[in-house]
Parts: structure tokens; sequence; C-alpha cells
């Protein structure tokens, strides 16, 4: 992991709280189940494997604004950005970079199946790897993974794979804060 991980997640985390939507709390519960949630997925808090890359998701924000380099990216006024706090362990033969190559590709879904790609420049959210960073075999680092959706989209999952893979779901349990 990067040298002050822990110090950057607690400051990412005030981050995105800071810019969060005035609603209700977000869903971070964390699932202590480690059987695999609805569809062969998988639940918020268990390693999701896809191929050999293996994704934990710890937290959901629904945010107004990303706070990003040069500072906070607002998503506009009938739009919403919702930021998925992860870890990323390498399990595979070689090097990846996780915020501008596309080892891993991923969609956020909502409720009515619609499919949102993430935001460009994942490599400006502050604790996030560098651009061309590369999380060697056996690693494993903090990932933020940002999209931006409309203001009335209710996300229900998200999904992930290697290129060439039949992608892993988790189950995110509707949109953070929603009953």
């Amino acid at each position: 992991m990067n040298t002050g991980t822990t110090a950057v997640t607690a400051a990412l985390t005030a981050a995105l709280l800071l810019t969060a939507c005035g609603g209700p709390p977000d869903t971070a519960a964390t699932s202590a189940s480690r059987s695999p949630g609805p569809a062969g997925g998988f639940k918020i808090g268990e390693e999701a494997r896809n191929g050999g890359t293996v994704v934990e998701i710890n937290k959901v924000h629904e945010v107004d604004g990303i706070l990003m380099d040069g500072g906070t990216k607002s998503a506009g006024a009938e739009a919403k950005y919702v930021a998925l706090e992860a870890v990323v362990l390498n399990g595979t033969k070689s090097g990846m970079d996780l915020t501008c190559s596309a080892p891993v590709l991923s969609s956020l879904i909502d409720d009515q199946g619609r499919r949102y790609g993430v935001i460009d420049g994942l490599d400006k959210i502050p604790g996030n790897p560098e651009c061309d960073e590369r999380l060697q075999p056996g690693s494993k680092d903090q990932m933020v993974f940002a999209y931006r959706v409309p203001k009335s989209a209710k996300i229900t999952a998200w999904e992930f794979s290697e290129s060439g893979q039949e992608p892993s779901t988790v189950d995110l349990g509707g949109t953070p804060g929603a009953t």
C-alpha cells in the first residue's frame, strides 16, 4: 500500500462526507457474511473475485461534488456522484494500472438495469494511485471508484471484470441512504 494510506483514507473519507448530499447517512454497513449475494454476486464488505482481481467495497457514498486535485468537481444540478471506497488486490501475474488503463472494467448499475461508466480522472482523486502506477502482483491498494449518475438513479449493484472475463457483481443494496 502507499505510504500514509491510513491518513489519506481518513482525509478522503472526510472530503467525501463534506461534499455529501444533505440526505440520510450512507449505507456503509459491512456484511459479516461470506456467502455470495443475490444472483451469484457479492455483498459490501466481502472480497469479490474476478479472474486474478479481488475487490472489497467497504463504503458507498452519494455526493454532490467530489474532491479532486485542484478542488471539488461538482456533479451539477441534475446529477450526483456515487463513490465506492475499495481495496483492490492484484492476484494476477503482472502489474496493473488501476486509474488510467482498463485492466479492471467496471459499471455502476441502477434499479432499471442502466450501466454507468467510471468518471475520467480517477488518478486525480486524493489517495488513489497515480496514472501508470502499477499495482504489482500480490499487492493491494486502496481505491475510490467514482461515477456520475442522474440524481434520480437508485443504484443497486457494481459490476467489474478483467478484460475478457464474465463480470462479477457486488450487491450495493439500493441507493446509499435508502431503506
